[in-house]
């Protein structure tokens, strides 16, 4: 008997659910904070490479690991910036489909009044075709 394991892990499905303007704010906030981790992390490094006698090593990987976190800090802000685009976007399709739905109506009701005065013209002029 196999165990019923969903297919996606819970916080895929969370992250999912959740709203544009969470995401970006979440986005934002993590891609800033890795940002601004990363680049003290190679002011750090640089301060090291700078004292004598230091292993070459050992500021090689500071700066490196510096680099990795400032990168994966830019891509989390390009996320946000990506979330904020789909934002705009949708903002817009919803203006532009809010107004296309008044001039549908509008034309539905000139329709309507402009059918009524054809069922109108129709009935009087089978009125005076009877008479």
């Amino acid at each position: 008997m196999k165990p019923d394991i969903p297919k996606k892990a819970p916080g895929q499905r969370l992250v999912r659910r959740m709203p544009l303007r969470t995401k970006y704010i979440w986005c934002t906030i993590l891609g800033l904070l890795l940002f601004g981790f990363g680049i003290s992390v190679v002011g750090t490094a640089s301060t090291i490479r700078a004292e004598p006698n230091v292993v070459f090593f050992r500021w090689f990987i500071w700066g490196l690991y510096g680099l990795i976190i400032t990168s994966i800090g830019l891509v989390f802000l390009g996320q946000a910036i990506r979330f904020r685009v789909l934002m705009d976007m949708n903002k817009r399709f919803s203006r532009q489909e809010k107004e296309m739905t008044k001039q549908i109506k509008k034309l539905n009701h000139l329709g309507e009044v402009l059918r009524g005065k054809e069922d109108k013209k129709a009935k009087n002029n089978k009125e005076d075709k009877k008479e």
